[in-house]
């Protein structure tokens, strides 16, 4: 059985991630001081809230509002979960919103698990901290958690993603710059040097790319390692000059982006 962990984000407002499996631990009654957003993966969880017994099965998810009190338990043997701690000051910053109403519904569905797809991605990207663009990732992530989850359930209305030419090519020169300089790239600079809040330039990068900015980096970290390898440079050194933690990396990478390993790239 997967262990408890516990993160918390000092350099992003104080947000917190709890990666929960467990089947005998009990919580109390008890409230959280800011918003508690989070996802069954596997088993059933429960709890007493706003004077109603719950079970909450896989795919559905648990969305507390500051200060709402109840219980927690595993609700049929085991539950696994992972659930987000956020003040209403870190939502406010990190989605860039003025009206912020909270969730009115307390264990919805999680239609197109999109909310437990993005929970886990924040997880799985805060576990592996061995990459260049570490931090990056973590943020991208918890903007992902927090857009989806106040958008879907929350009635957020978030500024539509836009097109942005003039913004976005300025973010390849300075993402191919980043990279040249052997640089970890981060989204407050990316964002401040092209105008835009981190929420929106997220959302619209993926609107006109299909990728989001950390999406775009590792494309043009993949493309760096190629061209220096296509120079004669050993796999190995190429790797860790595109700013991958290791080869074992850019492998993976490689095969993901070009279908095949740098081993077969041939040069004619």
């Amino acid at each position: 059985m997967k262990r408890n962990r516990y993160h918390h984000l000092s350099e992003h407002h104080g947000i917190e991630l709890f990666e929960a499996s467990f089947s005998r631990q009990t919580f109390g009654r008890h409230a959280h001081e800011g918003f508690a957003i989070g996802a069954i993966a596997e088993g059933a969880g429960g709890y007493v809230c706003r004077g109603e017994s719950m079970v909450l099965p896989a795919g559905t998810l648990s969305l507390m509002n500051p200060e709402e009190a109840h219980t927690g338990h595993a609700a049929a043997g085991w539950v696994r979960y992972n659930m987000l701690y956020a003040s209403e000051a870190a939502v406010r910053a990190m989605l860039d919103l003025r009206d912020l109403r909270g969730f009115s519904t307390i264990a919805p569905r999680d239609e197109g698990l999109q909310v437990t797809r993005a929970l886990s991605a924040l997880a799985l990207s805060l576990n592996t901290p061995t990459l260049k663009d570490h931090r990056l990732a973590v943020e991208e992530s918890l903007h992902d958690v927090l857009a989806k989850a106040f958008s879907c359930y929350g009635r957020a209305a978030l500024r539509p993603a836009g097109r942005e030419p003039r913004a976005f090519r300025r973010l390849r020169e300075m993402i191919a710059a980043g990279i040249e300089a052997g640089e970890a790239l981060t989204l407050a600079e990316l964002s401040d040097e092209v105008g835009l809040s981190v929420s929106y330039l997220i959302r619209s990068v993926k609107r006109a790319t299909g990728l989001t900015p950390h999406g775009l980096i590792m494309q043009a970290r993949v493309d760096h390692a190629r061209q220096a390898m296509l120079d004669g440079v050993p796999a190995a050194e190429a790797a860790l000059v595109a700013g991958f933690c290791d080869q074992a990396h850019l492998i993976r990478q490689f095969r993901r982006h070009y279908g095949v390993t740098p081993g077969a790239l041939i040069r004619h």
